[in-house]
């Protein structure tokens, strides 16, 4: 009876050996599943950072072009009131002229009947 006890306990310690033996393998492949999963991480966290200093970048570009945008409305707005200006000044010009062709069609005709007048007497 000794032995058989002896042989019992010897094959559950080889037993015991074997499933410490296979999770010691599957640790070790935990642990390199994890170092695996940590240089993931690593890179990811890298990406990360470049990608907010692209968004970085981006910002400062998208304020640049505002302050493009909002100079170029204010010179379209000058300019506005530049040609507005021109456009009343052109309107007297051509008022005046108006004026001046009427005069002048008055004048020739008073020279005219001036000149009529004188060729009577």
């Amino acid at each position: 009876m000794g032995t058989i006890s002896n042989e019992m306990i010897w094959q559950a310690i080889k037993e015991l050996a074997d499933q410490l033996q296979q999770t010691n393998e599957q640790v070790g492949q935990l642990n390199k599943q994890m170092q695996q999963t940590n240089e993931q991480v690593q890179q990811l966290g890298g990406q990360v950072q470049q990608l907010n200093k692209q968004v970085e970048q981006t910002h400062v570009q998208v304020e640049q072009l505002t302050k493009q945008v909002q100079q170029t409305n204010e010179q379209l707005s000058q300019l506005s009131q530049q040609v507005f200006d021109m456009d009343k000044r052109l309107t007297d010009v051509a008022n005046g002229q108006k004026i001046l062709v009427e005069e002048l069609f008055e004048n020739k005709k008073e020279i005219k009947r001036v000149k009529t007048a004188l060729n009577m007497y």
